[in-house]
């Protein structure tokens, strides 16, 4: 199962927490990256990041994300996503049903 997983700051963490939360955010990403959960992470330039994830269930997910250092201090928005592909052919076929003639 795959989610884009967004966190924007929601206040600041206390300023001598930083340098801890910087190392252990570090960490957390390289651990979930070489266990391939984390498949991309990025930072936004205004503070923040995203990343998709690549886990087994929602309870997995929800695992990873509950240990993620900076949690605590920002929100966390999650969407599960599918292949463009995918999700155009299931939209196809629910316009045909929703058109097709009643009989």
């Amino acid at each position: 199962m795959r989610f884009l997983v967004t966190s924007t700051p929601k206040f600041p963490p206390p300023p001598d927490a930083l340098p801890m939360l910087v190392s252990a955010m570090r960490d957390w990403a390289k651990r979930h990256q070489s266990s391939n959960k984390i498949e991309q992470i990025w930072g936004f330039v205004t503070g923040g990041g995203g990343g998709i994830m690549n886990v087994a269930s929602h309870e997995e997910l929800n695992a990873i994300i509950a240990e993620m250092p900076f949690g605590p201090f920002a929100d966390t928005d999650v969407r599960p996503i599918i292949a463009l592909e995918v999700g155009l052919n299931n939209f196809a076929e629910a316009m045909k049903r929703m058109t097709a003639p009643k009989p």
